[in-house]
């Protein structure tokens, strides 16, 4: 994975790759019911972080995903209850509901996308990597992304990924979703001597034919 080479990750990933494993395995359990997510495990999630941050995943069985959520829906709640001020909130077990809405951010990045014909590079891209086996449109892509989102997001982005810590490249299509009208990943905000902060994100074309962001 790429951040594993960062080595200010350490017990922090270790339990967030952990936390990852348990939660998808009661998603598939349930068969995405997150109402029948045992408490018991949920408790078993609480955990503070190197930065003062903690995980709410124990929230995960009162947040309202929706009727038509998808696993990618679920994915992105799950990493924004992953990492989270406890400051926001104070009393988790006087929580009831937690609608799915309030854990992500939308905002139209400053930011034009025509600049960048995605989809002549990655055909360009693709024949590129089967005649060589190398991959210049990763790091291409993963500046790209850096940019957009810096647009929005004004702290600072160090790296981009897939949902599984992976950079943009061939076999994840670049983040761009199956149907070519979304990007998706994390994006992470690593300051010198501090924890790294990731948020998951979206990048899809609204309705009004503007570009969005949430994260």
């Amino acid at each position: 994975m790429a951040f594993d080479r960062n080595p200010r990750f350490g017990k922090d990933q270790s339990f967030a790759e952990g936390a990852r494993r348990v939660m998808d395995l009661l998603w598939e359990n349930t068969d995405g019911d997150l109402t029948a997510f045992p408490q018991s495990y949920l408790e078993n999630l609480r955990y503070e972080f190197s930065d003062g941050q903690v995980s709410m995943l124990e929230l995960m069985d009162r947040v309202d995903l929706g009727e038509s959520a998808t696993y990618e829906d679920y994915c992105e709640v799950r990493e924004a209850l992953m990492q989270v001020d406890p400051s926001q909130w104070p009393h988790p077990e006087s929580v009831v509901e937690v609608p799915a809405g309030h854990l992500l951010y939308e905002v139209e990045p400053d930011y034009d996308f025509s600049e960048f014909n995605f989809a002549e590079e990655v055909v360009e891209e693709e024949v590129a990597v089967e005649e060589t086996g190398v991959d210049p449109l990763s790091d291409k892509m993963e500046l790209f992304f850096k940019k957009v989102i810096s647009s929005v997001y004004m702290d600072g982005v160090t790296e981009v990924t897939d949902l599984q810590g992976n950079p943009p490249n061939a076999s994840n299509n670049y983040l761009m979703a199956p149907d070519g009208k979304s990007f998706s990943g994390i994006f992470y905000d690593s300051p010198p001597n501090e924890t790294a902060k990731k948020f998951p994100f979206k990048i899809s074309e609204g309705a009004s034919g503007k570009w969005q962001i949430k994260y």
